[in-house]
């Protein structure tokens, strides 16, 4: 069995940039910063966007002003010709940068261990901030039983065969909110195994709490149309979110 450390970053490296990336990447972009409303001025504005996901890509091909953070190196053969911090969220604080606009897709708030970690993710959030947030969240509350244990999985054709990737949620016991990210991805015959999450659920009226506690003066949930990460069958609702 191998084992690779982040499911995404593999399956990014077997993508086929084709064609239709750049028309993908900026349709599931617009499906993030088109929503509530809003109408981010794409040559004016600056981005940050957070994690490995296809955003980048798709404000860079927009001609768009972005930043990543501990985004994907490379999409397939293709790399992104935007701004690369290799440091930490923090870095951008402690220099007092800002940017127009912060983008943390594909439940990035529900990458951590503690509901304070939590807190402090948000916090930091709102000190670089200057004219919105976006991120993404599941509906955990209403979620199907058989919905929170297993994710659909998700088929990625290859030239090296099809890649499977099947994700399970190891509930806490202990702590209702809390689970570890199991992720398989069965590439052609290999069994490969990544490397294991802890994670944290995130409701919109805790994720609303959080954000007027750190003096949010608007928060909003897109309702008609949904963000589907590249890799997931799964939708997510797009929440907008200004300090």
């Amino acid at each position: 069995m191998k084992r690779v450390k982040n499911c995404i970053t593999y399956l990014a490296g077997l993508t086929d940039v084709g064609k239709n990336f750049l028309n993908v990447s900026e349709v599931k972009t617009r499906s993030i910063i088109n929503a509530c409303g809003e109408q981010p001025n794409i040559s004016l504005d600056s981005f940050l966007v957070i994690g490995p996901n296809i955003v980048p890509y798709g404000l860079n091909s927009m001609g768009a002003d972005v930043t990543k953070l501990d985004g994907l190196p490379y999409y397939g053969d293709t790399a992104c010709s935007c701004k690369v911090h290799e440091g930490e969220l923090a870095d951008f604080v402690a220099q007092d940068i800002k940017f127009d606009w912060v983008i943390a897709p594909d439940e990035w708030i529900t990458y951590a261990a503690t509901e304070d970690d939590q807190k402090q993710m948000l916090s930091l959030i709102s000190k670089i901030t200057r004219k919105g947030f976006f991120t993404t969240v599941k509906d955990y509350k209403n979620m199907y039983a058989n919905q929170r244990y297993f994710e659909e999985p998700f088929v990625l054709r290859t030239d090296t065969g099809d890649a499977i990737i099947v994700r399970q949620r190891d509930w806490d016991p202990a702590d209702r909110q809390a689970w570890t990210q199991k992720n398989h991805i069965i590439h052609g015959e290999e069994l490969i195994k990544c490397e294991p999450v802890r994670r944290r659920t995130m409701y919109f009226k805790q994720l609303a709490k959080f954000t007027q506690d750190l003096g949010a003066t608007s928060f909003r949930v897109e309702k008609q149309n949904m963000y589907k990460p590249a890799f997931s069958k799964t939708f997510e609702y797009v929440v907008c979110i200004k300090f």
